[in-house]
Order: structure tokens, then sequence, then C-alpha cells
């Protein structure tokens, strides 16, 4: 059966250090710094008179400029590499969340002036440097200001963030930011400025990359749905594996339903080898509830045994049991150690009953077994004390007496006597 090929996304790591230095990003950057800095300039020069003359300038270059980092956020936190391209499309998509930001910033900066300690003062910065950024991402991702300076809604958010390294990355480029920011902004260095503006704005490119990076990772724990993503793809893996699995178990069940068991057996058995037998488990709990159990019984064999090898004791005897009822109350298995071990961890009476069912073959399978006696002692103990079938458990001490005579000196075997003795 051909088994039609499936569309997975795979996700790559997130840039966050080269970023701002994609040559999209550098055009970018080399034409804001030109107007920032020529706006810039010319304030400092002629005084608020120049902001009202350039006030549509500023408008319209704040608006692309900021409107394209909030892009950069929300394509970065949906776990997309690459971001589209800065378009006019920004004027009115982002105008209102160019307003709600401004009315953010200008409140952080109205609380960082009411203030009149400068220890306060530093102490505000210090943590603006992790709730701005938590406001800043609110508006991006609810366009909801009043969420945004929500203290509520910055705690929980917070609470929500990993304190790993994606978050120290974080908070060290945004202090970097802020850093090249006052140098550009308040720092009168001549056409030195020019240096110092592209060096924020490439930051400030960096630093909402690194904000998209912060809530990707941590949005499993914040609720933001994600395009592409580690989770993401091991989940279409999954699904991708899971169809397979369905599809080969089909051809499996069409095989086996047409009488050709042996084949699908095959077929299964260069599959369980080729994969380790790591889909073992799950193979059997789809066959095993097939109406025809030929196929579950002869593959339950191995499975049970590698169960047991494990440790798991549990599946095993769950498995042990289906293979038992579904073959007719008779069942062998190929490695004496397993059966030995299975016998010490039987505990209800059907345990008990397939475990006398393995050991009647024990002798014919395991000839040169060095616990053959121990064996055939234990299923005539079963027999008696769990089944009540005094008769069989009397046969089967006669026929271990006369092929092991020196058992007679075994304390559990005169035991065992004495109470078929009696109850004769």
């Amino acid at each position: 059966m051909a088994i039609k090929p499936v569309s997975i996304d795979r996700f790559e790591t997130l840039e966050v250090a080269l970023f701002s230095l994609r040559a999209a990003n550098i055009a970018i950057v080399i034409l804001f710094t030109l107007i920032f800095s020529y706006m810039l300039g010319a304030f400092r020069i002629v005084g608020p008179q120049a902001a009202v003359a350039m006030a549509v300038l500023a408008y319209v270059s704040c608006v692309f400029f900021i409107g394209y980092l909030f892009v950069i956020v929300e394509y970065t936190t949906m776990g997309h590499q690459e971001i589209p391209k800065i378009s006019g499309n920004l004027l009115t998509t982002e105008r209102s969340r160019l307003v709600k930001e401004l009315v953010l910033i200008s409140f952080f900066i109205s609380l960082f002036l009411v203030l009149e300690s400068p220890y306060l003062k530093l102490l505000f910065v210090i943590a603006s440097l992790i709730i701005f950024p938590v406001s800043t991402a609110v508006i991006i991702m609810e366009e909801s200001l009043i969420s945004a300076l929500n203290p509520v809604k910055w705690v929980g958010i917070v609470m929500d963030f990993k304190a790993d390294t994606v978050f120290v990355q974080y908070l060290a480029i945004q202090g970097v930011t802020m850093f090249a920011g006052y140098l550009a902004l308040f720092v009168n260095m001549g056409l030195v400025n020019l240096v110092t503006m592209a060096v924020f704005l490439m930051l400030l490119m960096t630093l909402f990359r690194a904000l998209g990076v912060l809530l990707h990772s941590n949005a499993d724990t914040l609720g933001i749905p994600v395009r592409f993503g580690k989770q993401v793809e091991e989940e279409q893996v999954r699904l991708a594996d899971d169809r397979e699995l369905s599809e080969f178990t089909t051809e499996l069940y069409q095989l086996s339903d047409t009488g050709r068991v042996k084949k699908a057996w095959e077929l299964l058995e260069e599959r369980l080898k080729k994969e380790k037998f790591e889909t073992e488990a799950d193979f059997f709990a789809r066959i095993s509830k097939w109406d025809k159990p030929l196929l579950a019984v002869k593959a339950g064999q191995g499975f049970v045994e590698r169960l047991v090898k494990r440790g798991d004791f549990r599946t095993a005897w769950n498995v042990l049991e289906y293979c038992y009822v579904n073959n007719n109350h008779s069942y062998r298995l190929t490695s004496s150690n397993v059966i030995l071990k299975l016998m010490a961890s039987a505990e209800t009476k059907l345990n008990k009953t397939i475990i006398v069912t393995l050991i009647e073959h024990f002798e014919e399978d395991f000839p040169d077994h060095p616990k053959r006696a121990d064996a055939l002692l234990a299923a005539a103990r079963f027999t008696a004390e769990d089944l009540d079938d005094f008769e069989r458990a009397r046969e089967m001490l006669d026929q271990l007496h006369s092929k092991y005579p020196e058992i007679y000196s075994d304390k559990g075997y005169q035991a065992l006597t004495v109470i078929l003795a009696g109850d004769h």
C-alpha cells in the first residue's frame, strides 16, 4: 500500500543576534536614520517650531517604523523566521497600535517624572525593563490599552515567563537599547549622531525580535497561538506517524483477514526490528482489537518477553492473558527465564492457570534447563492451592517424583504431598 507523504512544518530556531543585519532591515535602518536624524537636528536647531512644521513627516515615519516593529513581534511570536517587508498598509493597519503605544510611553514617562527620590526612579527604571515590554506585548497581541495598563495583567504575564536564557537575552538587549537610545536622542554629538541613531534603530529591531522570541517561547503558558514552533512540529510529526501507522495497520489487517497471517507477521516483524520495537505497544493495541486475533496472538509472544525483560509485569500479564484466552486457552513462550519470572509474579487465578499451562510444555521446550523440577513443583502447587484441582496436582507430583526422584527431599514437595494426602 502506497503511503502518501505528509507535510511537516520544520521549525528553525528564531534568529535574534543577526536579525537587524539582514539586507532589507539594513535598508530600513539607513532610511529612517536619515529621517529621524534630520527631524532631531531640526528640533535642536529651530526648536518647537520645527516639530510643528514636521508633524506630518514625524507621524508618517513613526507609523511606518513603529508599525514595522509591531509586525516583527507579531510574526516572530507566531514562529515565522521571515518577516513581511515594510509596506504602505502599515499606515492603516498599525495606526491604532501606534496611538496606544504612544499613550503607554506617556504613561510610563509620567510615572517616572512624578517620582522625586532618585532611588525610586532607579527602581522604577529597573521594573520598567520587565513591565514595559509586557505592556507592549499586550497591545500587540490583544490590542487592548486597558489591559496594557492593568498591573494585574502585568503580574500574570510576568509570572508566566520562564526565567531562562531567552528571558535574560531580552533583558540584556533592552538594557543596551536604552543606553543607545539615550545617546541618540539626548546627547548632541553632531554627525556622530547619525551613527548612534543607526545603532539605536538596529537595536530596536533586535529588541522587538527578541520580544517576539520571548513570547513565542512562552506561548503555551500565555495562551498565544503559534504557526511554527517546536511543539507544533512535534505534534505534526506525531499526527504524521499516527497516520502512517494507521495505513500500515490497514495493510496488515487486509492480509490477516484474507488468511495471509504469515505474510502479515513477516511485514510486522521486519518493521518492529527496524524500529527497535519502539512502536510495538501501539501496534499490539491496534491489532488486538480485530475480530480475528491470530496476528495479535503471534505478535504477543515476543512482546510479552520483551516486557518482562524491561520489568513491566503488569502490561506483560495483560498481553499474555489476551493471547491465552484468544488462543483456546493454550500458549507457549520461547524464553525459560521469562516463564520463571512470570511464575514468581503470578497473583490472580488466571495468572496461575496460565503458568500451569506454560509449565506443561516446559520440559519439552527446555529439556536441559536446571530448574525443570522446581517449575513443575510450582505448577503442582498452583494447581492444588489456587486452582483447587487436587487430582491433577497429585498426577503432577507422581510424574515429578518418577522423573526426578531427588525431589523427594525437597521441603516444598514434602509439604505439598502432605496436603494432598490429607485431602485424599
